[in-house]
């Protein structure tokens, strides 16, 4: 490619704005990859505790009816889960400790998971209705847990906005700086017959190039980094992080994201250019 006919950067130039748009669009690609993740991992982690749920049959409950009113709802059950007594002690072990006290006060539990909302719906109107009977979904008890995870994202997309709101003032500031330096050679283009949009393409020509380069950069380092965040969440043994996953969709996204950096920072270099030339 031939050197731009108006503007140029030195060395040091050069370097600082690749540098800084690396920075800035791994930041980007970081942030967002990680909305992505845990995005998936939060409507992963209702898809799975959605349909399931806990019927708690207390020792004064009516045990009989409480059975009956399952099986009459047996057409929306995929499976259910008669839990024992034994498993139920085990779980309640912290609380029981060694004692025998309390142990008379452990419910009978079944655990079950439906095949739509709808049937789970239909069953925990048809079990409430059971005297000393409880129906717990599983969703909510997580509903703390997902909106934790919303909270992050919500973070997450927070600083990918104060990213490219950083972006557009560093590009801003240096293509008004350049343009400033170059503005005695502007006017006598000007004299010549040299318009406006040609003016600005040279400079437009030299942002591009260097944010193309520093996408690449950034994106590639930005890529690792969240594989190892995810690969990281997957060895935790329970959790809704263990469902975080950047899929395919998500990649091309954060693909779309480096190329919007790089067309977002050649539109700030346009205008911050005209806008200079017609003053």
């Amino acid at each position: 490619m031939k050197a731009p006919l108006v503007f140029s950067f030195v060395k040091e130039q050069r370097m600082f704005l690749m540098l800084l748009m690396s920075l800035l669009t791994f930041l980007s690609v970081l942030c967002l990859g990680l909305a992505i993740a845990l995005g998936t991992a939060v409507v992963r982690w209702n898809m799975q505790w959605n349909l399931m749920a806990t019927v708690q049959v207390m020792p004064s409950g009516d045990e009989a009816s409480a059975m009956k009113a399952i099986e009459s709802v047996r057409a929306d059950i995929e499976w259910e889960k008669q839990i024992s007594e034994a498993d139920a002690a085990r779980m309640l072990r912290p609380w029981l400790r060694d004692g025998d006290a309390l142990k008379q006060y452990i419910p009978r539990m079944v655990e079950v998971k439906f095949k739509s909302r709808a049937g789970l719906a239909r069953a925990a109107d048809s079990i409430r209705e059971v005297s000393g009977t409880r129906f717990i979904r599983h969703n909510d008890g997580m509903r703390s847990t997902t909106r934790a995870g919303w909270k992050v994202i919500a973070l997450s997309v927070l600083i990918l906005g104060m990213v490219m709101g950083a972006i557009v003032a560093c590009i801003s500031h240096i293509t008004r700086n350049i343009t400033l330096i170059h503005k005695r050679e502007l006017e006598i283009l000007h004299q010549i017959g040299a318009r406006d949009n040609f003016i600005a393409r040279q400079l437009m020509k030299v942002i591009a190039r260097i944010c193309f380069v520093a996408a690449i950069i950034g994106f590639a380092i930005a890529a690792p980094a969240l594989l190892v965040v995810t690969s990281i969440a997957h060895t935790m043994r329970v959790g809704m992080f263990t469902q975080m996953t950047v899929p395919g969709v998500g990649w091309g996204v954060l693909g779309l994201l480096a190329v919007g950096i790089i067309v977002l920072a050649v539109v700030i270099a346009r205008k911050t250019v005209m806008g200079i030339l017609r003053k």
